[in-house]
């Protein structure tokens, strides 16, 4: 299996690798160009911030991604100043959702609510375009939210398979003042 650069800032633990037994064990099968864009038109409506979008537009060719851009970044595609690439395997996604939630984890302890939320937003995404609308409900459950989004992205490991750090199981439990 190819090995993929991690897209994220920083990881909070080692690096889990995604593998062929993970992604048929957890039934992941990326959608086409045309279900991703679905999605985010139903999704996009509610994206204020842009955080769906940050994850869509990894999906997808650029003329499909380019509305939501600057002049300036558009132009510079157009010329070839910047390339622009996209994922188009199940591997490189199911890699780049396992370094994001990785990444998540750390947002959560670090106690970042803004982080933390937009993390389970762009998870949420990534879980969508996976195939995995299933996950991706369970991860937006609100219930699970408290503390920042750790019981959710708890839930969403525990039914993938994925080791969730200890540090975090124990952090989930002190909930948060509402």
């Amino acid at each position: 299996m190819i090995t993929y650069e991690p897209k994220v800032t920083y990881l909070s633990t080692d690096r889990i690798f995604t593998s062929k037994e993970f992604i048929e064990r957890n039934n992941l099968k990326l959608k086409s160009v045309d279900e991703i864009c679905e999605i985010y038109k139903e999704l996009g409506k509610d994206d204020f911030l842009g955080f769906s979008f940050d994850v869509f537009a990894k999906f997808v060719p650029f003329e499909k991604a380019k509305y939501n851009f600057e002049d300036d970044f558009i132009n510079k595609v157009e010329s070839g100043l910047e390339k622009w690439t996209f994922i188009n395997t199940i591997e490189e996604a199911s890699q780049d959702f396992l370094d994001y939630m990785n990444f998540a984890w750390g947002k959560a302890e670090d106690k970042r609510g803004i982080s933390a939320s937009r993390s389970i937003e762009k998870l949420s995404m990534f879980l969508r375009i996976m195939g995995r609308e299933d996950l991706a409900e369970l991860i937006d459950d609100d219930d699970l939210y408290n503390p920042y989004g750790a019981p959710a992205l708890i839930a969403v490991c525990d039914k993938m398979g994925i080791q969730v750090p200890d540090s975090l199981r124990e952090f989930a439990k002190v909930k948060c003042e509402e």
